[in-house]
């Protein structure tokens, strides 16, 4: 016989321990980038003596869930999310696309954060361009997107995501500040 069961009991829980510790590694690469993003856009906001503006709350259920095994990104001087910031100072519970016209424009540097994945298709283009307008240029914004990364597993699982509370994912963030302008693949 090839297939032998006691390879299979021994061989299947190596398996799906390897692959939740990729799981968790790639995870914990992530968010660490997306913690050194967020300095970079505090240091940013120190130096040009602008205040800080979060989009996306560092903890939300994911941000939680990482929390448990390392740090999360900041909450900045202003932190917005439909979700509330819980456990941050000055907060905003409110969706982007109600809030932002009230923020004059070229006076924040903008730390967004996986945000722009799950807003409504008919607010998109306006949040991105109040986005710009708020903080002057694309360099000015520092925007954290790893999920495009791992498409394959979102586009299968949009519905774990959904029922997170973190919203749904209506689109991948291909390109994004500072280094690029925001480009966009709908799902």
């Amino acid at each position: 016989m090839l297939f032998n069961k006691k390879y299979f009991y021994i061989f299947l829980p190596l398996i799906i321990i390897i692959i939740l510790l990729y799981i968790f590694y790639n995870m914990y690469v992530s968010n660490k980038y997306a913690v050194n993003l967020y300095k970079e856009a505090k240091n940013k906001s120190i130096k040009e003596k602008k205040r800080l503006l979060v989009l996306g709350s560092p903890y939300s259920t994911s941000g939680k869930f990482i929390n448990l095994f390392t740090e999360t990104y900041g909450c900045g001087d202003i932190c917005i999310d439909m979700n509330c910031c819980i456990n941050c100072e000055h907060t905003l519970c409110n969706k982007v696309e109600d809030v932002l016209h009230k923020f004059p424009s070229n006076k924040y540097i903008i730390f967004e954060s996986g945000l722009l994945e799950v807003v409504d298709n008919d607010k998109l283009n306006y949040i991105v361009k109040e986005m710009y307008r708020i903080a002057g240029s694309k360099e000015n914004i520092f925007s954290n997107h790893h999920i495009q990364y791992y498409q394959w597993y979102f586009k299968m699982y949009n519905h774990i995501y959904k029922y997170a509370n973190e919203g749904n994912i209506n689109r991948f963030v291909i390109k994004y500040p500072p280094l690029n302008n925001y480009e966009f693949k709908n799902l």
